[in-house]
């Protein structure tokens, strides 16, 4: 299967688990700290609430990442959302990250500086698109496709509380 392929079927399968917005939200910020735990570094903080929802260490630089998901064709961001990626050092980044359910599914990482632009505005994805940090955004949803499909039988066990503690853990490989 192509990578083109690849997105479009990890997106059909996350689409048959028939899930509510709200679950899906939580399903794709544990899912993306697991994509995270996968990349050169280690994840210290998945929050079940408040801001930001990971922080994650990813070659040598420290995130704080606020996740979202969403299947529509536009995105807000809240002042609370944004608030909680802003950066308190020199050594730390924030990053909007957006899971595009599409088809095909991909991951917009905006970074904080880009993103105090979209709060409180309602704004079409491919507006995201453009403000993306695209090295990092094309690199998240590889792994994650890779993720989804590996065994795509049992994504109804990838749970926010199971990927949670495996992203932590940084046994993200492990069958479920």
């Amino acid at each position: 299967m192509s990578g083109g392929d690849s997105a479009f079927e990890a997106a059909k399968i996350l689409a048959d688990l028939g899930v509510s917005a709200s679950e899906m939200g939580y399903r794709a910020q544990a899912l993306l700290a697991a994509t995270l735990a996968r990349m050169p570094g280690g994840i210290e903080v998945v929050a079940r609430t408040g801001h930001p929802d990971i922080i994650a260490r990813v070659a040598g630089r420290l995130f704080w990442i606020q996740a979202k998901a969403t299947a529509q064709s536009t995105f807000r961001l809240s002042a609370d959302d944004l608030a909680g990626i802003r950066s308190r050092s020199g050594e730390e980044e924030g990053y909007l990250a957006v899971l595009d359910l599409g088809p095909p599914v991909a991951w917009i990482f905006v970074p904080h500086a880009r993103a105090v632009r979209l709060v409180d505005r309602t704004v079409p994805l491919a507006m995201l698109r453009t403000m993306q940090d695209r090295q990092l955004s094309l690199e998240c949803s590889s792994v994650f496709v890779e993720l989804v499909l590996e065994r795509p039988e049992s994504i109804e066990a990838h749970t926010f509380g199971l990927m949670r503690r495996r992203a932590l853990a940084g046994n993200a490989d492990e069958p479920a």
